[in-house]
């Protein structure tokens, strides 16, 4: 475990800054990764590949709740962005533009976005509207975010890679159920995020002192810790020691050791 960080919002608002932890705790100028859809957030996979990280983040499964609106055939991602013109193809082979304008769109988290609107006069004579949009005036609609080119470069990643997705499970499983199945950890005993925070730490300390067993065996180990010299930060402290005539006061600076 090289990065641990408790908040208290939701996954899909936590990517980028665990993210930058383990690249920071890693000294990495680049790594790869990987995260599951609850993750899946356009604004931090853009924040994550501004980082220098290549994303591979599980893609959500687009849905449509009404059963007369748009059909499998015609969701979003059928539609082709052609980058050139800035234009997309429907699965029909018409053109929808846009007129250049960025609207802004608040979601419930209260964080807002900017996105462009592409449409077709065609929609209106189309002979499969009624599988593309439940509209009953006007046409197919489709919005583009500023996050748009970072989700498309994560998707063809996770596309090509499905087969180093699939580890994820097998490194990062493997910790929660040894913490807690295992270990029985399913709640904090303390209140706070910074509590919480060290708590959290300190079972994570816990965790990579274990493995560490396991990996090397404990005699390795052992020799491992013997032969490790490791470098301190040095801090100074001021402190005030009188005079044997107690009417003077001089300074003394005592080296303290801080364990990085």
């Amino acid at each position: 475990m090289v990065a641990t960080h408790t908040i208290s919002r939701n996954d899909r608002n936590a990517l980028s800054t665990i993210a930058a932890e383990a690249k920071s705790n890693l000294n990495s100028s680049e790594f790869t990764l990987l995260a599951d859809k609850g993750y899946n957030n356009a604004r931090e996979i853009e924040q994550c590949q501004l980082l220098n990280l290549k994303t591979i983040v599980a893609r959500q499964e687009l849905v449509n709740s009404n059963p007369k609106g748009t059909t499998k055939e015609y969701l979003v991602d059928q539609f082709k962005y052609n980058r050139r013109n800035d234009t997309y193809t429907c699965p029909a082979g018409q053109t929808l533009h846009t007129f250049g304008t960025w609207h802004t769109k608040k979601r419930e988290d209260k964080i807002s976005y900017q996105y462009k609107k592409y449409r077709t006069p065609k929609c209106k004579h189309c002979p499969v509207k009624h599988l593309c949009t439940g509209r009953a005036k006007g046409g197919r609609e489709i919005e583009r975010s500023q996050y748009a080119e970072a989700v498309e470069l994560n998707n063809r990643n996770y596309k090509r890679n499905q087969k180093l997705y699939r580890t994820r499970q097998e490194i990062n499983e493997h910790i929660f159920g040894t913490i807690k199945r295992k270990w029985g950890y399913n709640y904090t005993n303390l209140i706070g995020l910074e509590k919480v925070n060290g708590e959290w730490s300190l079972i994570m300390l816990s965790y990579n002192i274990k493995r560490s067993f396991n990996i090397l065996e404990f005699d390795d180990l052992m020799q491992t810790l013997k032969k490790w010299k490791p470098k301190y930060r040095k801090a100074w402290r001021l402190r005030s020691n009188p005079t044997p005539n107690a009417s003077i006061t001089l300074p003394a600076f005592y080296e303290l050791e801080i364990a990085a």
